[in-house]
């Protein structure tokens, strides 16, 4: 199943909500958010919103490919039911193959997001009490 959190990233003035999967085998320096290019098509979010880019070649499990990274590019927060974490800057990376946003193991930490269990979905905020536990949100595909 993997965990999936609500999150709102914000690029400017242009605010979009979606679920993201929460990857820690996806290892960055940065907090790096995996945006498909088909969910800033769709939110008339265009390249040169995002400022400089650079093209970085990503190890996949399809194997190697190219991507745009724009550092800095965006703000990122999980919106819960009961509350929201702090606004995170991160890099944007944007896939023209996959489906889903992907959160990097740094913004993970970054937001202050602890995984329970992987494979039921369970999640908590780093400061939430010890016996709360989150439920998954339901994926997006783009």
């Amino acid at each position: 199943m993997g965990v999936r959190v609500r999150v709102e990233i914000r690029v400017g003035g242009k605010s979009v909500y979606t679920s993201a999967l929460l990857n820690s085998g996806f290892e960055t320096d940065s907090p790096q958010i995996v945006v498909p290019a088909r969910l800033l098509r769709r939110h008339g979010i265009a390249p040169e919103d995002l400022g400089h880019g650079r093209l970085v070649e990503y190890d996949t499990a399809g194997g190697p490919i190219a991507m745009h990274v724009y550092p800095g590019a965006c703000e990122a927060r999980v919106v819960a039911g009961d509350r929201a974490s702090k606004w995170v800057k991160a890099d944007i990376v944007v896939s023209p193959i996959e489906r889903e946003v992907l959160a990097s193991d740094a913004l993970i930490e970054e937001l202050g997001i602890v995984l329970l269990s992987p494979r039921r979905g369970y999640w908590r905020f780093a400061d939430d009490p010890h016996d709360k536990v989150r439920a998954s949100a339901e994926p997006e595909y783009w």
